[in-house]
């Protein structure tokens, strides 16, 4: 019988009474299982401050308030945990001795919350009677392309040796968020425990993964921007990777893909409303279902900044953005879409790496490009739903709703995908935008307090 993978994450770990809440919900299963564990609440970003402020940092002070976070959670001592959470004590000495914090010590280091959860779950698993085993990445090596801060899984060398690690009858509780290159560790982005668990998946040709959220799977919006949002049952592989890419944070944006490849169906539970295995609230699989109204959901992200290469005939010449994104690429900048027009070559990038895009910029000497700037206070909203290019006055809909708020859309993208159609706005208009399409797709009422 195949295993199933399942993962909780940070919010499903914030006191001891989480951990009885996990054991229940894991003792329902009726086969062995891989389980993917985040770090305790709290523990990650505690982790990215200390980093910050590496050179005014008590670091035995800070160590010993960390273990104290999992003493909270069991009835007695483990002398391994001590020892898990005081092992990057040399690491942080190091970063404080130097000034700075070099790449593979960050990413050693935050870390280091899913390494301590999978030991405390470990002890926790044992003591109540449901034998398993824990394994890291290390030991069973669970590849990377070596990427520092934002990796990604190598699934086709990670296989065998997965395949080769994992034995049918046996329960692994696994730290999640992290992979290895060549000996050192590498972290897969925020939320990356998803891609573990998908990726693992993946490797052991799991039957399913189970991810346990404190939210009821996908929405038709964000519920802190629009009222009357309702919940999306089912969803195909290529909108659940649509809506995860532009913004909706319920899964990581790389994993969709691992499961895509082998036909894994994904299901997403609320822990704090679970009922029971047969119950899920979102599944992610190759069928999904279709609507009416064609639009599943509507997400957005703000992490959008434009940079615009004016020139002429900019949109005419041979080669010119293969040249844009050789710069790029070779700085290791992340496009996240390119738009363009005979005056103008727009390319869409993170907030974060504005500062590196604009020293390759600054170097660059394209003859046909008269002016680069730089666009930001952006919002990025994404609609998606299986067909939206071929049913007809969807997209009419889409701009009328936000044509009648009086909101200038600055760009728009359809065809990239064939599940999405996105525009960018002024992110002061962006909560109007996302409820005048909702209201329009959806019903219900705008919301008027955010």
């Amino acid at each position: 019988m195949k295993k199933v993978v399942l993962k909780f994450g940070g919010s499903s770990l914030k006191n001891k009474d989480d951990l009885s809440k996990i054991f229940e919900v894991v003792r329902m299963y009726d086969r062995s299982f891989i389980l993917v564990v985040s770090a305790v609440n709290g523990v990650t970003n505690s982790l990215i401050r200390a980093l910050k402020v590496i050179k005014d940092i008590d670091i035995d002070e800070f160590l010993f308030d960390l273990y104290s976070i999992y003493q909270n959670f069991l009835d007695r001592e483990y002398s391994d945990l001590k020892e898990r959470v005081y092992q990057i004590r040399d690491l942080l000495m190091g970063a404080k001795l130097i000034g700075r914090v070099p790449d593979f010590v960050y990413d050693h280091v935050v870390s280091h919350g899913e390494r301590c959860s999978s030991l405390l779950l470990s002890h926790y698993f044992n003591d109540h009677g449901l034998q398993c085993e824990e394994a890291l990445p290390e030991q069973f090596g669970l590849l990377t392309d070596g990427r520092f801060k934002s990796a990604s899984i190598d699934l086709y060398t990670s296989e065998k040796n997965l395949k080769d690690f994992f034995k049918d009858n046996k329960n692994y509780i696994v730290p999640g968020f992290y992979g290895i290159y060549e000996g050192e560790i590498t972290i897969l982005g925020r939320g990356g425990s998803d891609y573990s668990a998908t990726s693992i998946a993946y490797c052991i040709d799991a039957e399913r993964v189970d991810l346990y959220k404190d939210v009821s799977g996908f929405m038709t919006c964000d519920p802190k921007c629009v009222d009357g949002v309702r919940p999306v049952s089912r969803l195909t592989y290529d909108e659940a990777a649509e809506l995860s890419y532009f913004g909706a944070k319920i899964l990581h944006h790389s994993a969709v893909d691992p499961v895509k490849k082998k036909n894994i169906p994904l299901y997403i539970y609320n822990i704090n409303s679970f009922r029971s295995i047969e119950n899920p609230d979102t599944v992610i699989s190759s069928s999904g279902s279709v609507t009416d109204e064609i639009i599943k959901s509507i997400s957005f992200t703000d992490d959008i900044v434009i940079i615009q290469f004016k020139g002429p005939n900019v949109g005419r010449v041979p080669g010119l953005l293969g040249q844009i994104a050789s710069n790029f690429g070779n700085e290791g900048i992340n496009i996240k879409s390119v738009v363009t027009s005979q005056t103008s070559i727009n390319v869409l990038i993170s907030h974060q790496d504005i500062e590196k895009c604009r020293k390759i910029t600054s170097k660059m000497k394209i003859s046909e490009v008269e002016n680069i700037c730089y666009k930001e206070k952006i919002s990025l909203i994404a609609a998606v739903g299986d067909g939206i290019l071929k049913k007809h006055g969807v997209a009419a809909r889409i701009f009328s709703a936000v044509s009648k708020q009086c909101i200038n859309v600055q760009m728009i993208s359809a065809g990239a995908s064939d599940v999405t159609i996105y525009f960018l706005v002024d992110t002061r208009d962006r909560d109007n935008a996302l409820r005048a399409i909702h209201k329009e797709f959806f019903g219900g009422e705008r919301c008027e307090n955010n």
